[in-house]
């Protein structure tokens, strides 16, 4: 029927019309407005005279307006402690978030500065710093105790919620399913019987640091993209970065980079050994976690096609290895 629209699950926004809205919202002359890429949100790349800055916009549903909010406060209250982050912009308004009202439903905008890459030759001390940073932004979330409304990083997030988002796509593969199941309520158990919920090794986590949300001016870090903040464990907050690294080398956690950023976070707040024990076990719990983060985003504005056999053959063979690190220190 021509005088309805079909309905959608995703819409790709218009630059032009964008562009519109942030010269009506941050009063910029004549700024260009390009989309960059897509992911748990769309990212547009914003020019306004010699800054470049970039526009988030979230998938509908994904987060509820206050935890923008709170976001949005937390970052700004680590850069105002000290922790270099991609801060947001002010609209001329002086609020920070605004709702787009999409085919889909309403989605949120923030528009941010760039992070800046140009990183030192010297990449153990820049590794260094980078834990360091860590550490303090740990220690300073502990002291401001940050509100966040996200779901907690919890064993319901890494474990029980990613098997049931992979359980239909393994419906042909039940030995894998069961495989998965049974370690993963293993390392769950391991996790809990080493570590307590209190802090300093429970508390707020940026939960996603790895090489594309973390940019070095020389040797100093600057972090971005908390989209998957939430409470938790600081060992699985570590452990993203040693994971991501180890798609290149396997051995990572064995290099003297990764000594580096274990000495730069000691050298604020001395992690425990039974943090130290479960690294391994919050690795394979990571690729647990990714495998239900890509069926998730399939169902919200991705294809299908990459997500099969080989797929689940690589994932799997990942998770295995960690696994193994954590009960036989292979």
């Amino acid at each position: 029927m021509k005088d309805k629209y079909f309905k959608v699950r995703y819409s790709q926004l218009s630059p032009i019309s964008l562009q519109e809205e942030i010269i009506r919202r941050y009063h910029f002359e004549h700024p260009t407005c390009r989309f960059y890429d897509s992911g748990m949100n769309d990212i547009y790349l914003v020019k306004n005279g010699d800054d470049t800055l970039y526009l988030r916009i979230s998938q509908t549903g994904m987060h509820e307006l206050v935890d923008y909010e709170e976001e949005v406060d937390i970052i700004n209250t680590l850069y105002e402690n000290g922790i270099t982050v991609a801060v947001p912009i002010k609209c001329a308004d002086e609020s920070y978030i605004w709702d787009i009202n999409a085919p889909e439903g309403i989605r949120y905008a923030v528009l941010f500065e760039e992070a800046k890459k140009s990183p030192s030759e010297d990449k153990v001390k820049s590794i260094y710093n980078l834990g360091k940073m860590i550490a303090r932004m740990h220690e300073i979330s502990d002291d401001k105790d940050f509100k966040v409304s996200r779901s907690p990083i919890d064993l319901n997030q890494l474990m029980k919620q990613p098997l049931d988002r992979i359980k239909y796509y393994l419906e042909h593969r039940q030995d894998d399913y069961k495989y998965l199941s049974e370690s993963s309520e293993k390392l769950s158990k391991y996790i809990e019987q080493k570590l307590k919920k209190e802090q300093p090794i429970y508390g707020f986590c940026h939960g996603d640091i790895h090489s594309g949300n973390i940019f070095f001016e020389e040797n100093e870090p600057m972090i971005f993209d908390f989209d998957c903040m939430g409470y938790g464990w600081r060992a699985y907050d570590i452990c993203v970065f040693a994971w991501n690294e180890s798609y290149e080398n396997e051995h990572y956690c064995y290099s003297e980079e990764w000594k580096a950023f274990m000495d730069g976070y000691n050298s604020v707040r001395q992690l425990s050994e039974s943090e130290r024990d479960t690294i391994n076990a919050f690795i394979a719990l990571r690729q647990l976690w990714l495998m239900g983060l890509h069926a998730d985003v399939m169902e919200r504005n991705a294809g299908c096609c990459w997500y099969n056999d080989a797929y689940f053959d690589e994932q799997i063979r990942i998770f295995k290895i960690w696994y193994q690190r954590t009960f036989n220190n292979l």
